[in-house]
C-alpha cells in the first residue's frame, strides 16, 4: 500500500538543473545571511540571551533559510512553486497516520530506549536529568510557551529552508541517501557559529561534542529524508519530526553516555530504514508504483 501523496511530483524542482544557480542562490541566505548577523553578535562579543541586540541578531540570522527558500522557490518555479511550497506547510492531510506517529514518536523513542540500554548495561542509574521537565508540567502554561519557543526558534523556519527547498534540488542531482548526506554537511556547517556565541548552549548546560553533534545531524538527515518522501514532501511532517527531536533533547536532558547510546541506535535505525526502503529513493517499491 502507498502513501499516495508521496508519489506527488518535486514541482517546485522541475525546472532546469543546469548549472548551480538554484543551490549557490539558496547558501547565500542559508549560509551568507545567517552568518553575517551570527557573525555580528560573535564579533561584539555579546550574549544572545542578556542583550536584547544579540537577540535580534539570532533572529534576524535564523530567517536566512526560510527567506532562502521563499525566494529561490519563486526563482526556480515561481507562483506555482510558492503556493506549492504553502500547502506543504499547512497541510496535515499529506501526512497519514504510521507517519504522524513517526514524525512525533521516533526520535523520543529512541532517546528512551537509549536511556533504558545505559541503566540495563549499567552505565548510569539517572539516564535523564528530569529536573526541568518536572518543573515546566508542574506550570502547564510555562510549558506551553516554552515549547512555542523550541518550534519558532529552529524547527519551523529551518524547515521551510532545509526540507522545503534545499533537499527537493539536492534529490534532482543525487540520490535519496547522497542528498541527505549533503544536505547534512550544510546542517552542521549553518549551526557552527552558534559554537562560538557567548551563552548560547548555557541553558543547555554546554556545548555538545561538535563531532557527535556532526554524526547525529548526518544520520538523522537520512530519517527526515525517509519521511519526506512518504508525505508528498511534507514541510510539516519535517517541523513536526524537528520538533520532537529538539522537545526530547531539552525535556529528556541525557548525560554523555546515553547521548551515545542514542547514536548507536540511530545509526542502526538509519541501516534498517537504507536496508528496507533502498538509498537510491528511501521509498523502495512505493518509488516504482508512484
Amino acid at each position: 500500500m502507498t502513501d499516495s501523496p508521496a508519489a506527488a511530483p518535486l514541482t517546485t524542482a522541475r525546472r532546469s538543473v543546469s548549472g548551480m544557480w538554484d543551490l549557490w542562490g539558496f547558501f547565500a541566505f542559508s549560509h551568507g545571511w545567517t552568518w553575517l548577523f551570527w557573525g555580528l553578535i560573535i564579533g561584539l562579543g555579546l550574549n544572545v540571551w542578556a542583550s536584547t541586540t544579540g537577540l535580534v541578531f539570532l533572529v534576524l540570522g535564523g530567517l536566512g533559510l526560510p527567506l532562502g527558500a521563499v525566494v529561490m522557490t519563486w526563482r526556480v518555479a515561481g507562483r506555482d512553486g510558492l503556493r506549492d511550497l504553502g500547502r506543504r506547510l499547512v497541510q496535515p492531510g499529506r501526512i497519514s497516520g504510521r507517519w504522524w506517529a513517526a514524525a512525533l514518536l521516533l526520535m523520543p523513542a529512541v532517546k528512551l530506549s537509549a536511556g533504558g540500554l545505559a541503566v540495563l548495561f549499567g552505565v548510569t542509574d539517572a539516564p535523564f536529568n528530569l529536573e526541568e521537565a518536572t518543573a515546566l508540567i508542574a506550570q502547564p502554561g510555562e510549558l506551553l510557551a516554552y515549547l512555542g519557543f523550541l518550534l519558532l526558534l529552529g524547527p519551523l523556519p529551518e524547515e521551510i529552508g532545509w526540507r522545503g527547498y534545499l533537499l527537493d534540488r539536492l534529490q534532482l542531482r543525487f540520490s535519496a541517501l547522497g542528498a541527505s548526506l549533503l544536505l547534512g554537511l550544510a546542517w552542521f556547517a549553518w549551526h557552527g557559529p552558534l559554537f562560538f556565541m557567548t551563552g548560547y548552549f548555557a541553558r543547555a548546560g554546554g556545548a555538545p561534542d561538535p563531532l557527535q553533534f556532526g554524526v547525529m545531524i548526518l544520520l538523522i538527515s537520512v530519517l527526515y529524508t525517509w519521511i519526506h518522501n512518504h508525505t508528498g514532501r511534507s514541510v510539516l511532517a519535517a517541523v513536526l519530526f524537528h520538533f520532537s527531536v529538539n522537545a526530547a533533547g531539552e525535556l529528556l536532558d541525557a548525560p554523555d553516555p546515553v547521548a551515545a547510546y542514542e547514536a548507536y541506535l540511530t545509526a542502526a535505525l538509519v541501516l534498517i530504514v537504507l536496508w528496507g526502503w533502498g538509498a537510491e529513493t528511501l521509498r523502495g517499491a512505493e518509488a516504482e508504483e508512484g
